[in-house]
């Protein structure tokens, strides 16, 4: 098999070149009141520029502050453990192209669209978190667009909200909104959402994401930095150059965050790609995706953080072979990975495309992904009786092991995959998922109190006529 894991030298040589980089070079901020806290810190900062160096000493102090686990809530109060025992899902359930359920073609999304995943999300039972993206839909006109979308994300369901804001003054609805979602209660220690903070490639933080930063922080959000280096073109062109720069902007908004609040929550995470040199076009999901799966979560871990990683996705929009190929190598890499979080449940067509579909499909691919984890044990002690028992020309229909272990997965099955060999005429798979899709759909009832429900209503009837 292909190397896929650094070496326990590797993975201190890319911290050293880290640190290298974070005190020689720096990291450019944009963001006034960042910069005054950074300097009181300890770090060397220069105001004409925006350049802040950390010495390597305080790198690891500022790092050693930030906890290994921390707790996530639903706006009913559900509460999950990431970096804990459990490991947890991250649910997309909208994006610039929707797979449509009828045709298999994209398109842009519907509120419809929004309704429909955000069921589904709600009844997997591996997804903790969902996120919306900030985009609008086509069957609501004018600037509102992507506040209807919100509006029915947030009615259907009780998993913990992962706000990836536009803009800093879109994050401030948020505020307003929380109280809302909780019947009252504070925002501040209700760990109610996760907070995408981005980082310009190479290394720089903008004002508006350091005013994410700081808000998030006030607030004892947990935040997620979107790191998405792409190689060729903002970041060096090579596996390791690039990884060596995601993980230098991860590390330094990591021990941003602590500079801003020591012990804030915070998830390593990244999302690095490859541009095509031909056309210029952003390749996010290759299979060079396999190798930083991996290898992140091992620095993620390094450093004591806990780690997320995108689980399945896929290059293409198509229900095909290598759309299968691709998304099992991924959810494979994912999960044999460690990491804490697997997210983007339902990504595929490049990272710029979902469908409800497959958000299930994925999520057979995890069941397939952990059953392969489990490996396989040398338990030979009954088999060997057995074996003995029944001799030359035995049968094992009744064996007592045959009995015991019939319904306990010892064996790989699951729902969507096609076990009659396509000779029967059975479903395919997408055909399976696309039926359990309609299914889950159609008996959905929505976890949010009628109390709540009519709460939200009322925030974005008051927020269109403002």
């Amino acid at each position: 098999m292909t190397k896929s894991q650094l070496t326990p030298e590797e993975v201190a040589a890319f911290q050293r070149a880290t640190e290298q980089l974070l005190e020689q070079t720096g990291f450019r901020v944009q963001h006034g009141p960042l910069l005054a806290l950074a300097r009181q810190a300890g770090a060397r900062v220069d105001e004409a520029s925006g350049r802040v160096r950390l010495p390597a000493t305080l790198l690891r102090e500022l790092l050693s502050q930030a906890p290994r686990q921390y707790q996530i809530a639903g706006p009913t109060g559900r509460r999950w453990t990431v970096g804990g025992p459990e490991r947890h899902c991250l649910a997309i359930v909208t994006d610039p192209w929707i797979v449509d359920r009828d045709s298999g073609l994209p398109r842009h999304p519907c509120l419809a669209d929004v309704q429909r995943h955000t069921r589904i999300a709600q009844q997997l039972e591996a997804v903790a978190a969902i996120s919306l993206m900030d985009y609008p839909v086509t069957d609501v006109d004018g600037p509102h667009s992507s506040l209807r979308a919100l509006e029915a994300h947030l009615l259907e369901h009780d998993k913990h909200l992962y706000v990836l804001a536009a803009s800093a003054e879109r994050f401030k609805r948020w505020l307003r909104l929380a109280p809302v979602l909780t019947g009252g209660a504070p925002l501040l220690g209700s760990r109610l959402l996760t907070v995408g903070v981005a980082v310009l490639s190479p290394l720089t933080l903008t004002q508006d994401n350091g005013e994410l930063l700081l808000t998030a922080c006030g607030h004892d959000l947990p935040v997620v930095p979107t790191v998405c280096p792409m190689a060729g073109t903002t970041a060096p062109f090579t596996k390791a150059g690039t990884l060596l720069q995601a993980n230098a902007e991860v590390v330094f908004l990591a021990a941003l965050t602590q500079i801003a609040r020591a012990g804030n929550p915070y998830l390593y995470v990244m999302g690095p790609s490859r541009t095509d040199m031909r056309t210029g076009e952003d390749l996010y999901y290759t299979l060079d995706k396999v190798l930083w799966k991996q290898a992140s979560v091992q620095l993620g871990k390094a450093y004591g953080l806990p780690t997320a990683v995108e689980c399945g996705g896929t290059t293409t929009c198509r229900y095909d072979l290598q759309s299968g190929a691709e998304g099992l190598l991924f959810m494979l890499a994912a999960w044999a990975s460690g990491a804490d979080l697997l997210a983007g449940i339902g990504s595929c067509g490049n990272a710029v495309s979902m469908s409800g579909e497959m958000m299930l499909v994925q999520t057979a691919w995890l069941a397939a992904a952990r059953f392969l984890g489990e490996g396989l044990t040398a338990d030979l002690g009954q088999a060997l009786a057995s074996l003995q028992e029944r001799g030359p020309g035995g049968q094992f229909l009744d064996d007592p092991e045959t009995l015991a272990r019939l319904r306990t997965g010892e064996f790989f099955d699951h729902p969507l995959f096609d076990y009659e060999h396509g000779h029967q005429g059975g479903p395919s798979m997408v055909e399976r998922a696309r039926a359990q899709a309609d299914a889950l759909v159609a008996g959905h009832r929505s976890p949010i109190p009628e109390p709540v429900q009519e709460g939200i209503r009322r925030f974005f009837r008051e927020e269109l006529a403002g």
